[in-house]
């Protein structure tokens, strides 16, 4: 672009005159100050702070922490107030507001021409009904912790408390424990929104039989339906089964059996409800489970929780069925529902020696996140927080393995998420660290995994 000698001089002079108007300006961080201070002292403001935001780790969002009890007109008003107002203070603030009240979030758009906060609706609707304790932000959608009897009515309320978003997000209703869950997706451009049919079932189902649990999953149409045995009888469970009809792919749990719809009834032969009636005696056992094999029933897994449920499982299963059975140990539900959770480790009832004792010993050490062991070499797991006390029980354990087995460490990742980091490896009991660039470890843990070792394996 070609600018004339005296076009250049009026440009030249514009720049310096904007530059010095520009020196009586506010830059960004004395205006994201002015603009906490002006939020904290609303009425009905205890609090503004800046806070990364669940959805996105890389992004701030601004959090009001409202009066305990504040009423919802007030709450109404003030996020009416800043929206009218809080365009002077925007600076490069583009992100939506989070409201904290009496432990309920939601968030709005401060913006005159947001009409409707389905967020922060949901979320006055949630304190008024009572029944929920909390509600947080997850991946993408809020998260609603409510008691597992009231999960699926709670759902149901949540949903129709506002009107769907135009963005597409995924809210959940779960349980302190995880062992019920609803969690759908919601948009009105796909068409996805809760199974209003699906999930009244359900509630009418926790309604009647209080032990009921599970988990149901929209758009997918998968879910879980687990009834406790103290609330029928398993005969008059197989007499009227649940409606699987109505989801693409039903689990059915009764106490601790859990099967596929399909092959439920099949699965509870006489063999198996006598191996149920007697693994159901144990504590520490939380599962039975079969899976479809082509429309016939496959014994799975034992799944357990702890020692007691790993020892307890090895001998019942060695007294009453001479046979391979795979035993999961499983501390935690997966983080998604109906997703099969991350097994500890994987034994038998023909554990034998060193494998049958590490497996017990490593079982109740909350700091191990997982163990294979193998004729040849054996993989270590751990979380990088481990206490002493398990690092120093989980390495007296795997020293009992032969030397002449290469034990690999690694550290854990946490959550449901794949992968872990090298911690290096043990070969003929001597401890090689893995060398990182740059460090994704903490140094402390290197020595800390070398010093313990080194005592252990005395």
């Amino acid at each position: 672009m070609w600018i004339s000698r005296r076009g250049f001089g009026a440009l030249a002079g514009g720049i310096l005159l904007g530059a010095v108007a520009g020196c009586g300006e506010k830059g960004p961080e004395a205006m994201a100050r002015d603009r906490l201070e002006w939020l904290g002292g609303l009425d009905g403001v205890e609090r503004a702070e800046v806070i990364t935001s669940a959805t996105d780790p890389q992004d701030d969002l601004i959090l009001l922490r409202l009066t305990k009890g504040l009423a919802d007109d007030a709450v109404n008003a003030l996020t009416g107030k800043v929206k009218k107002d809080f365009e002077s203070r925007r600076g490069d603030y583009l992100n939506s507001i989070e409201v904290e009240l009496d432990g309920y979030r939601g968030r709005f758009y401060p913006s005159p021409v947001t009409k409707r906060d389905t967020d922060l609706e949901r979320a006055l609707w949630l304190r008024r009904d009572g029944r929920a304790t909390a509600v947080t932000y997850g991946a993408s959608g809020q998260v609603v912790t409510a008691p597992a009897s009231a999960v699926a009515a709670v759902a149901l309320g949540f949903e129709a408390a506002a009107p769907v978003s135009k963005d597409r997000r995924t809210h959940r209703v779960e349980s302190a424990d995880r062992q019920a869950v609803v969690e759908w997706a919601e948009s009105p451009y796909a068409d996805f929104r809760l199974d209003r049919k699906a999930t009244q079932y359900f509630a009418d189902l926790q309604a009647r039989y209080p032990g009921v649990v599970g988990w149901l999953s929209f758009p997918e149409r998968q879910a879980g339906i687990h009834f406790a045995a103290t609330d029928l009888t398993l005969d008059a469970l197989l007499e009227a089964p649940p409606k699987a009809e109505l989801f693409e792919r039903l689990e059915v749990g009764w106490g601790i059996v859990h099967a596929p719809a399909t092959v439920f009834a099949a699965a509870l032969t006489q063999e198996h409800r006598r191996l149920a009636t007697e693994l159901a005696k144990v504590a520490g056992v939380t599962g039975l489970e079969f899976r479809d094999d082509g429309g016939k029933p496959d014994l799975a897994s034992v799944r357990v929780k702890d020692r007691a449920g790993y020892v307890g499982a090895v001998a019942t299963l060695r007294r009453i069925r001479d046979a391979y059975v795979p035993i999961e140990l499983v501390r935690r539900p997966s983080e998604y529902p109906g997703r099969r959770p991350t097994a500890v480790f994987r034994g038998s009832p023909y554990d034998q020696d060193a494998e049958y004792r590490i497996h017990a010993a490593i079982a109740d050490l909350a700091g191990v996140t997982e163990v294979q062991i193998g004729p040849r070499a054996a993989n270590l797991s751990i979380a990088q927080d481990i206490s002493d006390a398990d690092l120093t029980s989980a390495l007296k354990a795997m020293a009992t393995l032969p030397a002449t087995v290469t034990i690999n460490l690694s550290a854990s990742q946490g959550g449901d998420k794949v992968g872990v980091i090298p911690l290096g490896r043990i070969a003929r009991r001597q401890y090689v660290p893995q060398p990182t660039k740059p460090p994704t470890i903490d140094p402390a843990l290197i020595t800390r995994l070398s010093r313990t070792w080194a005592a252990a394996s005395r």
